[in-house]
């Protein structure tokens, strides 16, 4: 939920979308994650996962519009595709989501990335929506 809410601020502009905050996102995201199981692992994961809804959320909060900001984002998520769940969870969605609000428009919203970040994403492995 608390992605959704950040969504829905960031949608109705009730705070910038900067890039500190992105910034600030990315760190969270990059949390490492230690090997040994305990409170430490659980608190490096709350953190990790947090980064990663942060920037879910960015993601959500410009449907059917591919801005600037948009495709460094996007790779930045796919680099969490093989963390532990809840995280690899979160990017599915997001990504599911990503693809089915922009599915129409694809064609114009392809020219937004670069050739290097075009076929990373195309070849994420992430379930098409049937129901779209």
């Amino acid at each position: 939920m608390a992605g959704t809410t950040l969504s829905g601020l960031l949608q109705c502009q009730f705070f910038p979308l900067d890039s500190s905050l992105q910034t600030q996102l990315q760190t969270l995201s990059q949390t490492r994650l230690p090997r040994a199981r305990g409170e430490l692992a659980s608190t490096d994961l709350v953190r990790r996962h947090a980064g990663v809804l942060g920037l879910s959320a960015c993601i959500l909060s410009s449907p059917y519009a591919v801005p600037d900001w948009m495709p460094q984002i996007l790779m930045n998520l796919s680099d969490h595709l093989n963390d532990p769940q809840p995280i690899e969870l979160t990017v599915k969605t997001t990504l599911s989501e990503f693809r089915r609000t922009r599915h129409d428009n694809w064609q114009e919203h392809r020219q937004r990335f670069t050739d290097d970040r075009l076929p990373v994403l195309t070849d994420l492995p992430v379930s098409p929506c049937y129901y779209a």
